[in-house]
């Protein structure tokens, strides 16, 4: 059976997103290699006037810009957002506003997502940023999968670390200036691949019940066909006998208890 496919989705200025997804992609095809996990930037907002003078690092061709009918193809997604004022920058709320026709027919529920985030500060929105994303998860039927207290170095208190119990991160400062650390990349690490086996463990749950459902499916020829007569049997069976009850109690129709009462008078 083919693995989950999983979509890790970015938006990235000064290349901190970019460096957290490209971990993420690793790690969840280290988690399942039958995964098909792809890696995909969301549409760019600004014009290349504001963007040079912004200083932002040159943009990746060679990384697809994703589509919104292109999501529902990926059982899951992760989404790598960097913050502007505690929430999603404006690229990825725009791109989340262009789904209004997946909304119509949900499409996406059922779909399992997390959140990773970059930052600028340490309560520049390291939670924020994801809890203002799960209205949209919501409104689409899309599970939420946080990261919880599953990676240990949640705990540790010796170095300055991004990411929550709502997801791993990083922190950027406010000039851009810093770059992920190896912990912060570990976190990323440890969060994707358990949000991979969550995926792959619903993917599979889901086949098994489909399976189920169509056992005929799974088994050999002789006995699907052996189990169909037995069925078209019991079913001719049960119409004879709802036939023979309709006619066993034809005298007391209408039309049989007015020619009874004909005999009796006459």
């Amino acid at each position: 059976m083919a693995g989950p496919k999983i979509a890790v989705i970015f938006y990235s200025l000064y290349s901190h997103c970019l460096t957290l997804a490209e971990k993420a992609v690793k790690a969840a095809s280290e988690a399942d290699p039958t995964a098909e996990v792809k890696l995909f930037q969301v549409p760019e907002t600004l014009s290349k006037e504001i963007l040079e003078k912004m200083h932002a690092a040159p943009r990746r061709d060679d990384i697809p810009v994703i589509t919104t009918e292109e999501l529902p193809n990926y059982d899951g997604y992760v989404f790598v957002i960097p913050t502007r004022y505690g929430r999603a920058v404006s690229q990825f709320s725009s791109f989340f506003d262009a789904t209004g026709g997946l909304w119509a027919k949900q499409a996406l529920a059922g779909k399992y997502a997390t959140v990773i985030t970059s930052t600028g500060t340490q309560n520049g929105g390291q939670e924020t940023t994801t809890l203002t994303t799960l209205p949209f998860f919501a409104h689409h039927g899309i599970a939420f999968v946080p990261f919880g207290y599953i990676d240990g170095n949640m705990m540790q208190l010796n170095e300055i670390k991004g990411g929550s119990p709502w997801g791993s991160g990083t922190l950027a400062a406010a000039d851009g200036s810093r770059q992920p650390s190896e912990m912060e990349l570990e976190s990323v690490a440890i969060h994707t691949k358990h949000f991979t086996s969550i995926v792959v463990q619903a993917t599979k749950g889901a086949h098994r019940l489909a399976k189920e459902k169509e056992p005929s499916a799974s088994l050999p020829k002789a006995v699907a066909e052996h189990q169909k007569d037995n069925t078209n049997a019991s079913t001719s069976s049960a119409e004879s006998t709802d036939s023979k009850k309709k006619k066993k109690g034809s005298r007391f129709s209408i039309h049989g208890i007015t020619k009874g009462m004909k005999k009796l008078l006459s």
